[in-house]
């Protein structure tokens, strides 16, 4: 299995990453976005959602504006 990320946004302003798993067969296989030498996010979505084994999760990002501002948002919590 590969596992193919993609960064986005919520509408909160924080960031997470999109991880598809795909079987490694059909992800070598697929046409790939030309410059980037990935998948798209549709494709992903598709094989994730198609395969018995594909799964779909999201996980959060620790860049440091994401650190920051988690941080701010625990200490006025306290």
């Amino acid at each position: 299995m590969d596992w193919i990320r993609f960064h986005k946004t919520d509408e909160n302003g924080r960031h997470y990453f999109e991880v598809y798993s795909v079987p490694h067969a059909w992800n070598a296989a697929a046409l790939k976005i030309p410059g980037t030498g990935r998948i798209s996010e549709a494709a992903a979505r598709t094989f994730a959602s198609t395969s018995p084994a594909g799964r779909q999760w999201r996980t959060p990002c620790y860049c440091t504006d994401c650190t920051i501002a988690a941080k701010s948002v625990s200490s006025v919590a306290s």
